[in-house]
C-alpha cells in the first residue's frame, strides 16, 4: 500500500477516536521522524494513560473491518458541509478546486479527505502503528517503515517547528486560505518581506553564535533542496560582517577518485556514503589549515572523476573561519577529535509550519521535492518525470546519512517560507502536469498537482534576489558572483 494511502487511514481512524472517546477535536502539524505530530483539542487532560486508551480503541477499530467508503459530492455540497461542521479553511480549499466534485470518503459515519487519491478498503489495512506522547493533548502518530515501527523524537526539529509556528500565530497565519487571503488583498509583498527578515535573523543571530563560541570551522548539512548553497553564502556574509573573513569549502571536493568510490549492496557506485570521501585528505587539511599552514586545495572534477589541486595555496589566520556545506557534515566521523572542538554544526531544513487545514499539512518532503523538480529542470533540463524517479534514492541516502544527526546539532535554521509554494506554483505545475497518464509516476504528479490547487500564484518578482528561494527558481544573486 502507497505510504501517503495508509496515513490517510491512520488519520482517519485516530481523528473518529478522539471524537468518540473524548468529543474531541485533532490538528496534524507536520511530519517528525516517521512520525505525525499532532495536538488534541479535548475538554480533558490527554496525558500518558489516555493515549493508551486511544492506542487500545484504535486496535479495536482495526480489528472492526470497517469500510472507507468514497463518496462524490458537489463543490456547492461539500462547502456548506464543512462550513456547517466550522471548518472554513476546508470550505475555503474546496472552494479553490477547479472541478465541479468532491471526493470526500466516509468512515463510521463522518466526511473527510486527506488529499490522497485512495484510502485503505477497510480499517483492518492499518494494523500497524504506535503514538508517542509527547506532551499533554500534544503526541506522535506513529507509521510503520518497511513493515515495522522505527520512531525517534527529534527535539531539535520539534523544537524548530514550535518557534517558526509561535511566529505565524502571532501573525495569525495558521492555514494556506490565510495566506491566500493577503494575497488576494494585495498584501503579500509585505509578509515576504516579514518572513525574509525573520529567517535572515536566524541565521544572522547563528552566526553571532558562532563568534561566541569561538568556533573556527562551520558546518552546514542538510536534505536535498534545503538551500545548503544559499544559507554557506549569506552565512559566509554575516561572519564578514562581523569582522571575520570566511573561507568556504565544498564538500564534494573531497571525493575519492571515481574508480575508488565503494560499491553498494546492489554494486553500483555509491557516492552518498561517507567512505566516498577522501577522509585523510579532508581532516590532513583541515588540520593544516586550523595549525596556520599553506595548503593547495582540491577541487574535483566531475566530469574526469578526479581531484585536481590549485595552484595558489590557502591559509587561514586567526580572524578566518571555514564555512563547510556537504551532505555529511553532521556525521561524527567526519573530523577527527582534535578538530571537532573548534566546529560548530548547522542542520538546515525547509521545515515548513503552515497547514493546508486542520487534518492537511504542508509536507516537508513535499516542499523539497517541488524546489528539486524545478531547480532540476532549470539548471540540468532534467524531466519532471526523472526528478520523481529518483527521488526514492535521494530519501533513502537521507534517512541513513543526515536525519540520525540533527540532534547533534549547534542551530537549526529553518529555511521554508510561508509564502513559497505559491511562488513555486507557477513553475513546478506545468512540469507535474506534462506527465503522461502512462507514466508510473502519473498518480504522484496527480496528487501533487492536487495540493498545488489550494495555493494561490505568487509572482516571482516579489522574491528579493538575494532569497534562498532563488536558487531552485533562478535569478540569485550569489549565482552571478560564481
Amino acid at each position: 500500500m502507497n505510504i501517503k494511502t495508509y496515513q490517510g487511514g491512520l488519520k482517519y481512524i485516530f481523528c473518529n477516536t478522539i471524537k468518540r472517546l473524548y468529543n474531541g477535536e485533532v490538528i496534524f502539524h507536520h511530519s517528525l521522524d516517521k512520525g505525525i505530530y499532532a495536538t488534541i483539542i479535548a475538554d480533558e487532560i490527554i496525558g500518558e494513560r489516555e493515549v493508551e486508551d486511544i492506542k487500545k480503541q484504535m486496535h479495536q477499530t482495526v480489528l472492526e473491518d470497517i469500510p472507507f467508503n468514497k463518496k462524490e459530492f458537489s463543490k456547492a455540497d461539500a462547502i456548506k458541509f464543512f462550513m456547517l461542521k466550522g471548518e472554513k479553511e476546508k470550505a475555503a480549499n474546496v472552494l479553490n478546486i477547479t472541478s465541479s466534485t468532491v471526493t470526500l470518503y466516509e468512515f463510521e459515519g463522518q466526511y473527510n479527505y486527506f488529499y490522497t487519491p485512495e484510502m485503505p478498503r477497510t480499517s483492518k489495512d492499518i494494523e500497524l502503528f504506535d503514538i508517542h506522547y509527547v506532551n499533554d493533548n500534544e503526541v506522535v502518530l506513529i507509521y510503520p517503515t518497511n513493515q515495522k515501527i522505527e520512531f525517534e523524537f527529534r527535539k531539535r526539529i520539534y523544537g524548530s517547528f514550535r518557534q517558526y509556528h509561535d511566529w505565524l500565530n502571532k501573525l495569525n497565519l495558521n492555514y494556506v486560505c490565510d495566506v491566500n487571503n493577503i494575497v488576494a488583498n494585495g498584501n503579500i509583498r509585505d509578509l515576504i518581506r516579514k518572513n525574509d527578515i525573520m529567517i535572515d535573523n536566524n541565521l544572522y543571530e547563528i552566526a553571532k553564535d558562532v563568534i561566541s563560541a569561538n568556533k573556527r570551522i562551520v558546518l552546514i548539512a542538510g536534505p536535498s533542496s534545503s538551500g545548503k548553497t544559499t544559507t554557506s553564502k549569506k552565512m559566509s556574509l554575516y561572519l564578514e560582517s562581523l569582522g571575520y573573513n570566511a573561507k568556504p569549502i565544498s564538500l564534494d571536493d573531497f571525493f575519492v577518485e571515481r574508480d575508488q568510490t565503494p560499491l553498494d549492496e546492489d554494486g553500483k557506485r555509491d557516492y552518498e556514503c561517507l567512505e566516498s570521501l577522501d577522509l585523510e585528505l579532508f581532516n590532513n587539511t583541515l588540520s593544516s589549515l586550523i595549525n596556520g599552514e599553506e595548503v593547495h586545495m582540491p577541487r574535483f572534477d566531475f566530469i574526469k572523476g578526479e581531484k585536481e589541486f590549485l595552484s595558489e595555496p590557502l591559509q587561514v589566520t586567526e580572524n578566518d573561519i571555514l564555512v563547510i556545506e556537504g551532505l555529511h557534515a553532521l556525521n561524527p566521523n567526519l573530523i577527527k577529535s582534535n578538530i571537532s572542538d573548534v566546529c560548530y554544526k548547522i542542520y538546515i531544513s525547509p521545515l515548513t509550519p503552515l497547514n493546508v487545514d486542520r487534518h492537511n499539512y504542508i509536507s516537508t518532503t513535499d516542499n523539497r521535492l517541488l524546489r528539486r523538480i524545478v531547480r532540476d529542470f532549470r539548471t540540468r533540463g532534467r524531466s519532471c518525470e526523472a526528478s520523481l524517479a529518483t527521488w526514492a534514492s535521494v530519501r533513502r541516502g537521507e534517512e541513513k546519512h543526515i536525519f540520525p544527526f540533527t540532534d547533534t546539532c549547534d542551530a537549526i535554521l529553518n529555511t521554508a517560507y510561508v509564502y513559497e509554494i505559491g511562488v513555486l506554483k507557477v513553475y513546478v505545475e506545468p512540469l507535474l502536469l506534462s506527465i503522461p497518464v502512462d507514466s508510473e509516476f502519473y498518480l504522484e504528479a496527480r496528487r501533487l498537482i492536487d495540493e498545488l490547487n489550494s495555493f494561490y500564484t505568487i509572482p516571482s518578482e516579489y522574491v528579493s534576489r538575494d532569497n534562498l528561494l532563488r536558487e531552485f527558481i533562478g535569478g540569485s544573486s550569489f549565482e552571478e558572483e560564481k
